[in-house]
């Protein structure tokens, strides 16, 4: 074979992997965990794992492919360099290198998009392939996008139902927004740069595509991103225009936008705007608390270790470490942070001082490489523009979220066209400013290539390939558990565990909340095999909590796992208590995992314990009311201090942030707070508020009548019978006869115990 077809098929290679690249993100294949991100990333890793070798091959052989000075892509490294180092220094190095299934982004798997973008700014240089390369981008974000819309149409396309707001393939609206703004930017490009008729035609019908997921997808976080990244294309184009008619008219539209927005925002609350994707778009008061949270943890991680910070892909373990009990007030999915909903926050928290100045310099580098080639004449005032715009864009939308996949896939392209774009070779000019590309070429090393493909393909295999497998088998042994399949869920299990992966974290949690849940439920021991089972995931927990200590989320569920089988396997208290303990060391103020400790006490005949760890909850937060229902619930019932429980019961009520009932159970607890107190003022608001409380049967209003015959309210008696008998007409009936009650679908009592209640940590609660 030729020299030159040796080239040529090794470009041929190449460019399967930078146009294979692209199509990441519309990857998704449902037979592991998290299988819109991790799927995804793992055919990435693959992609390039196999093809990137080959372009190793054709730089050695070939100078004109190696990559060329550019200060973007020196910066781009410098931010590689700065991560590394967060990696080793860092407080979980093995998090840091490898990341997670449902984030996958470890430095392992961002060391392929660097990659990638080597291999792209390498070989496409010239307008005419990035033409055809961002024809094809914008040919996939098409079709993302049509798949976003039938979602809309077909909520179950796809594995998981959608709500109102869709993501497609991305799953996540969010992403798809932060996506599509990439989209608008490029159709835009690619507009300015191409005359036909036809294609411009062409671009108009896609920007329609695009714009419709964008509006479906109602990411507030991609509006702003993208109505900042419009206002600088348009300031940017007003100001440096020689043409008076045309910086007037990109003002007039840019002032005729804002004023649209202006009238849809002065109208968000009418119908009109409130049914349409403008509602979210114009109402910002949601999730700002629990955001504001993690941004001041983020910067208290960042002063803690300013240097290298806590390690990249490590911010669950700054948030843990300094959670706010105030996060529990927005419910227990707010408790749990990976990231700080911010990425310059997290680039500080996360890599330090070295990291954030690095990420900084590749946004100057990039507009400082527009504007010098701008100024030479190599790009026009249009595309200068874009090439400043889109970026603010991108990174004002990432002040509220985190970057991910797609978003990952779209910069990278982004820096590969401002590198390809702001040299002279993109127009056919030579950079005189640039050394001349130095070096000689080579024959074809056949002994190095065989020896670098055998060792892609040992990476691929251990570090992509068999995390795969072990996450599809773990799937498969959930199902097969579920189903009762017993041998083949033991089968499937015993053969994930033994597949090294590093990512046993969410691989042990399937087996164990499985068993948790069969546990709290008293199904477990209907299972014949179940402490086989149990040490699976137990040998499972050990493996994840050996590698990553820190993490608290799975120190949590182990003392779950081992309190869930304590009174089956005869494990000591004290044992569980330490397995609680150790958790609580990695998050010492997180009030879920004291509330199972609390009901390990009131287990063990530990009462007052159990109260003292209940009032350590409450001081942990006393403006929410959460803390002081659930200890005067506990004391009201559990240790009989009616007084003292009564005053907790209603004190939780008239608090900052007031407990909120959950369970219709609960309306008799907090009528007797008010009855015992001899709150007749509470009584009655209560009563008044019934509709607002969950709904319950005939027995709880029934119930509830009772407590206010007993208390001689017999006018409050009397407006609950006549509310009951709105909800369900046999009130009265079960009233005047309890034996009726038979009927009813829930007993009569209405009071359990808080440790049966209050203290629920559902393995569904625990996951993030």
């Amino acid at each position: 074979m030729s020299r030159q077809s040796i080239v040529n098929i090794l470009k041929g290679i190449v460019y399967a992997g930078i146009y294979g690249g692209l199509l990441m993100p519309l990857v998704f294949i449902p037979v592991v965990i998290f299988p819109f991100v991790f799927s995804k990333l793992i055919v990435f890793q693959v992609l390039i794992g196999l093809t990137f070798p080959a372009y190793l091959l054709l730089a050695w052989m070939e100078p004109a492919y190696r990559p060329k000075k550019h200060i973007l892509y020196f910066a781009v490294i410098a931010y590689f360099v700065a991560m590394a180092l967060s990696a080793i220094f860092g407080v979980d190095s093995m998090r840091s290198w490898w990341g997670n299934q449902e984030r996958m982004n470890g430095l392992f798997t961002l060391l392929h998009f660097l990659a990638w973008l080597t291999m792209t700014v390498s070989t496409i240089t010239r307008w005419e392939q990035w033409r055809k390369l961002l024809n094809y981008q914008v040919a996939l974000a098409v079709f993302m996008a049509l798949v976003a819309m039938l979602q809309k149409v077909y909520p179950t396309l796809l594995l998981f139902p959608a709500a109102d707001r869709v993501g497609g393939l991305l799953d996540n609206p969010i992403y798809m927004g932060a996506y599509q703004i990439f989209t608008f930017f490029f159709l835009a490009l690619l507009a300015i740069k191409d005359h036909r008729y036809v294609m411009r035609i062409w671009y108009a019908v896609a920007g329609c595509f695009a714009l419709i997921a964008f509006l479906l997808a109602q990411s507030r976080g991609a509006f702003i991103g993208l109505a900042a990244g419009v206002i600088v294309f348009a300031l940017y184009y007003a100001f440096f225009t020689p043409n008076k008619k045309i910086r007037k008219t990109v003002l007039g539209l840019l002032a005729l936008a804002i004023v649209g927005y202006g009238i849809a925002f002065a109208f968000r609350d009418t119908a009109l705007i409130l049914n349409s994707p403008l509602g979210r778009l114009t109402h910002f008061n949601a999730a700002v608390s629990t955001r504001l949270i993690a941004w001041r943890i983020a910067w208290q991680g960042f002063k803690e270790r300013p240097l290298t910070g806590w390690g990249l892909d490590n911010f669950h373990i700054v948030f843990n470490s300094h959670y706010n009990p105030k996060s529990l007030r927005f419910g227990t999915y707010e408790t749990w942070f990976d990231r700080s909903h911010n990425t310059v926050l997290d680039v500080l928290s996360m890599t330090g001082i070295l990291g954030f100045v690095s990420f900084v310099a590749i946004f100057v580098t990039l507009f400082y490489a527009s504007w010098r080639a701008f100024k030479k004449g190599w790009i026009d005032l249009p595309v200068s523009a874009v090439f400043v715009a889109l970026p603010i864009a991108y990174l004002v939308q990432n002040l509220f979220v985190f970057d991910h996949p797609a978003a990952f896939s779209m910069s990278y392209l982004l820096f590969a066209l401002v590198i390809a774009a702001t040299r002279g070779e993109f127009v056919g000019k030579k950079d005189a400013d640039e050394d001349a590309q130095v070096g000689e070429r080579h024959a074809f090393p056949l002994i190095a290539g065989v020896v670098v493909y055998a060792l892609a393909l040992a990476v691929v295999w251990n570090a992509s390939v068999q995390p795969f497998n072990a996450s599809k088998i773990a799937i498969l042994g959930s199902q097969a558990f579920a189903a009762r399949q017993e041998d083949a869920a033991y089968e499937l299990y015993s053969q994930s565990f033994g597949i090294w992966t590093p990512y046993r974290d969410e691989l042990s949690f399937l087996l164990s909340r499985d068993l948790v849940g069969l546990s709290s439920q008293g199904r477990l021991q209907t299972y014949k095999r179940w402490k086989e089972f149990y040490a699976l995931a137990v040998e499972a927990s050990e493996e994840e909590l050996a590698r990553h200590p820190k993490n608290t989320n799975p120190q949590f569920l182990y003392a779950r796992l081992v309190h869930e089988m304590a009174p089956l396997l005869n494990i000591s208290p004290a044992e569980v208590e330490k397995r609680y303990r150790t958790a609580i060391a990695t998050s010492p103020e997180r009030q879920q995992i004291y509330f199972g400790l609390a009901r390990l006490f009131f287990q063990t005949n530990r009462p007052q314990d159990a109260i003292n760890v209940y009032r350590q909850v409450r001081d942990f937060d006393p403006g929410n009311g959460d803390g002081s229902w659930t200890l005067g619930v506990s004391l009201f019932y559990d240790v009989n201090q009616k007084e003292e429980g009564a005053k907790e019961i209603v004190h939780s009520q008239n608090v900052e942030h007031p407990y909120r009932l959950t369970d219709p159970r609960e309306i008799s607890a907090l009528a007797d707070g008010y009855i015992t107190l001899k709150d007749d003022a509470g009584l009655q608001a209560m009563v008044a508020k019934l509709p607002t409380f969950p709904a319950g049967d005939a027995t709880i209003y029934a119930g509830l009548a009772h407590q206010m015959e007993m208390a001689g309210k017999a006018d409050l008696q009397e407006k609950v019978l006549v509310f009951g008998e709105s909800i369900d007409p046999r009130t009265r009936t079960v009233f005047r006869n309890p034996n009726a009650a038979a009927a009813a679908p829930t007993p009569a009592v209405a009071t359990p115990p808080v440790n049966q209640v209050a203290t629920n940590t559902a393995p569904s609660m625990i996951k993030r």
